[in-house]
């Protein structure tokens, strides 16, 4: 396929370039991989844009921004243990170097990284548009992706450990090297319990913690070459009820 690579150089004119057919290109990890959903005919490079790189502490958040590698939020002292965890997730040491924080998000894969962890820890977004920029939580982000189809994430906001969250993950894979056939998070904020789900082929789900088994029974768990869908569930159960155990009593260690 012929495309065509426009470069913008502020937000402002990345966001004016957009239009139907186009993308916008960080890392360019998504691109030309097999099944790739990636189609677009036009990327707008954003890689020059600045002040879209690097970690900042604000109060009890850290915001991370959208065009920091992998590698570089693994280097930075300020970013959560548990987030460094979902991003040693991605056992490439060539694509961690490529992979960027906001392009990890903007492709919504059911075998992302980093998703179910930034569910978990009830992680927010900062987007930029035709209508200016704003706030707005990953899970909405996650329900109205058509509405936010040409907005730019410009920032992941998570919150500090410091604040008392705490947040177990774990990822489902043939290899250390391959994409996880299912990944589950589960985090805990005083008395509140978020948990992110992310299954291969499947979706992303964000079960409520009253009776997970239940609250995503409506979910379309397929059957694949990893397993069948009561599998699934059953794996994901398991797990969910073994990080509750941890989260609820006097531990808190990794699963």
């Amino acid at each position: 396929m012929d495309r065509e690579f426009l470069s913008a150089m502020s937000i402002e004119e990345a966001i004016k370039l957009q239009g139907e057919g186009c993308a916008y290109f960080a890392g360019g990890t998504e691109i030309e991989h097999l099944n790739s959903k990636v189609n677009d005919s036009t990327f707008i490079l954003i890689s020059g844009i600045p002040g879209l790189n690097g970690v900042e502490c604000c109060g009890d958040t850290v915001k991370i921004g959208a065009l920091t590698t992998f590698t570089k939020a693994l280097k930075a002292p300020d970013v959560p243990e548990y987030l460094k965890e979902a991003l040693h997730y991605c056992g490439s040491l060539q694509k961690r170097n490529m992979a960027t924080i906001g392009g990890n998000i903007a492709s919504w894969r059911c075998d992302s990284y980093l998703i179910p962890t930034l569910l978990a820890a009830d992680a927010e977004l900062e987007i930029a548009d035709e209508n200016g920029c704003r706030t707005v939580g990953l899970e909405e982000y996650g329900q109205n992706r058509q509405e936010w189809k040409k907005a730019l994430i410009t920032a992941v906001i998570v919150p500090k450990e410091s604040t008392g969250l705490k947040i177990l993950s774990k990822r489902y894979a043939n290899t250390v090297e391959s994409h996880a056939y299912l990944t589950i998070a589960m985090g805990k904020m005083g008395d509140t319990y978020r948990i992110g789900l992310a299954i291969k082929g499947s979706g992303i789900f964000t079960p409520e913690i009253t009776n997970w088994s239940v609250s995503w029974k409506k979910a379309d768990v397929k059957d694949d070459m990893f397993g069948t869908e009561s599998y699934k569930r059953y794996i994901t159960s398991v797990t969910l009820d073994d990080m509750y155990e941890k989260l609820s009593g006097e531990g808190g260690d990794q699963v």
